[in-house]
């Protein structure tokens, strides 16, 4: 009967230690994702990624196309 009792703490020794590592494995990975998503959001804050100014955007990208149609939108008055 002690044969049968020692194994099986064996094998519930085994099991636990398994489940221990499996927790820190996965603790260590939602660790490191929390920590990339931090770097992402601090990475948006320091560089603006998005145009303040639509008219200093058009003339920068689009130019003469620009000028031509927005020279139109006077006509109106």
């Amino acid at each position: 009967m002690n044969l049968f009792v020692a194994e099986l703490k064996k094998e519930t020794r085994k099991f636990r230690n398994a489940e221990k590592r499996k927790q820190a494995n996965f603790m260590k990975k939602q660790a490191r994702q929390a920590k990339v998503k931090r770097e992402d959001k601090s990475m948006l804050r320091k560089e603006e990624m998005h145009w303040t100014d639509a008219s200093k955007y058009a003339e920068q990208y689009y130019g003469e196309t620009y000028r031509a149609t927005t020279g139109l939108d006077n006509d109106w008055d």
